[in-house]
């Protein structure tokens, strides 16, 4: 791998920390009375497709594993709190963010990777 496809890894990466930063920014945003986490799904999709990029750009199938480790990496983040003591929400948007996150971009990894 030659050292400039090294560093747009270490970029899609980095995408996959910044998704989690979008995601969890807007995931309590309401649709009227109702809960309308629909960050979990965009940001979801666009994970998918930086893991999609960083698979092809690096060759191996770990490369495709770097975003989604930063995303969960970043979310277990900001479960711990910060200096406030405010913590991410932790009721049924949690589990659809970490559904997203770690279900599409397999998915398309699988659907990319798939010879039909």
């Amino acid at each position: 791998m030659e050292p400039a496809d090294r560093v747009i890894v270490v970029i899609t990466a980095l995408g996959g920390a910044v998704c989690a930063v979008g995601a969890t920014m807007y995931l309590h945003l309401y649709l009227g009375a109702m809960p309308f986490p629909a960050s979990a799904v965009l940001f979801g999709g666009l994970l998918a497709a930086i893991s999609v990029a960083a698979r092809r750009l690096g060759g191996e199938p770990w490369h495709a594993a770097l975003p989604v480790i930063a995303f969960l990496v970043v979310v277990v983040a900001f479960l711990l709190g910060g200096p406030g003591g405010s913590v991410m929400y932790t009721d049924w948007r949690l589990p659809l963010l970490v559904v997203c996150g770690i279900g599409m971009p397999a998915a398309a990894g699988y659907l990319a990777s798939s010879r039909v």
